[in-house]
């Protein structure tokens, strides 16, 4: 099996967001698409490779916000099969309510920033449940199941590779700095340290990041992750308590960040680029939302 990694490019970051054009013996499949505005530079890079759309015999998805799925829809709609978690089927045949948010969020910065979704054909999204396998392409495809980042989140395992996609978080350039991925509205704690012990327990050999790319020690990685997840989630928890929402939050985590990524040495020059893949405002209030949500089902209390 053999594992090339395409740099999408997004918003003209290079090492922010990976598409993954892994061969087995009976031809290639793709690990996630990246959104539908990076879709020609998919395309020109599979090209490059000397791979039609037609030669690829199908696209596994880890869950079907934009920055990895977005242009999932278009390659269904070219007759390639599209593999996601069951809760992530239906917004690719119908991406309306997906845009719709997004547009949302994101107002006139959408188009250009995401580019849009095409609707999937139902015949051929191709749901796949937890632990449950594919043999494609000469390869054993399996899907984990592995909330946190979002309800409908798998991570793909080929043999001792691990695709996971937002479950693992972000770590640009090689850096020591991980950038927890909480962006609202399904983050959720527990989940996201269940999905990390859930990864380590499969020993992988090689862990390939959507945001961005192969890490050399896995479960250094992970056991790494973990304890940011941890750090941070406790640092927004105690904000939270104070009273904290907001702009003032979002300046808080962002300096909280900017410490951490201080004393582990990452470039200032990098920060940008971690803010365009998963900005910290955009993290920060996906744990205040679980917050807050926490403290109001234990009836206020905030211990």
């Amino acid at each position: 099996m053999e594992v090339e990694t395409i740099d999408l490019e997004f918003q003209g970051v290079r090492g922010g967001i990976a598409a993954y054009l892994v061969k087995g013996e009976g031809g290639h499949i793709l690990v996630e698409t990246g959104p539908e505005s990076t879709r020609e530079r998919l395309l020109a890079e599979l090209a490059r490779r000397g791979v039609a759309v037609a030669d690829l015999k199908g696209v596994f998805v880890t869950h079907v916000h934009l920055d990895h799925a977005g242009a999932a829809g278009w390659f269904a709609a070219q007759g390639v099969p599209v593999h996601v978690h069951p809760r992530g089927a239906r917004h690719l045949v119908d991406p309306t309510r997906l845009v719709e948010s997004a547009r949302g969020v994101y107002g006139d910065r959408f188009d250009v920033l995401w580019g849009g979704m095409v609707p999937a054909p139902e015949a051929l999204v191709r749901p796949l449940a937890d632990g449950e396998g594919v043999e494609i392409a000469g390869l054993s495809v399996t899907a984990r199941d592995t909330p946190g980042h979002a309800f409908h989140h798998h991570a793909f395992q080929i043999g001792g590779d691990l695709f996971p996609g937002d479950a693992a978080g972000a770590r640009l350039g090689g850096s020591g700095y991980l950038s927890v991925t909480s962006a609202p509205p399904q983050f959720h704690l527990e989940h996201t340290l269940a999905s990390i012990d859930k990864l380590a327990s499969l020993a992988p050999e090689r862990l390939f990041l959507t945001h961005y790319g192969a890490v050399p020690d896995p479960l250094a990685h992970l056991a790494a992750y973990r304890d940011a997840v941890e750090l941070n989630a406790e640092f927004v928890r105690q904000r939270v308590i104070e009273g904290m929402e907001g702009e003032t939050l979002a300046v808080a985590y962002e300096a909280f960040q900017l410490e951490q990524g201080f004393r582990l040495g990452l470039p200032s020059s990098a920060w940008p680029d971690y803010q365009a893949i998963n900005g910290t405002a955009m993290c920060a209030d996906g744990m205040r939302r679980f917050w807050q949500s926490r403290f109001a089902e234990g009836g206020g209390s905030q211990t």
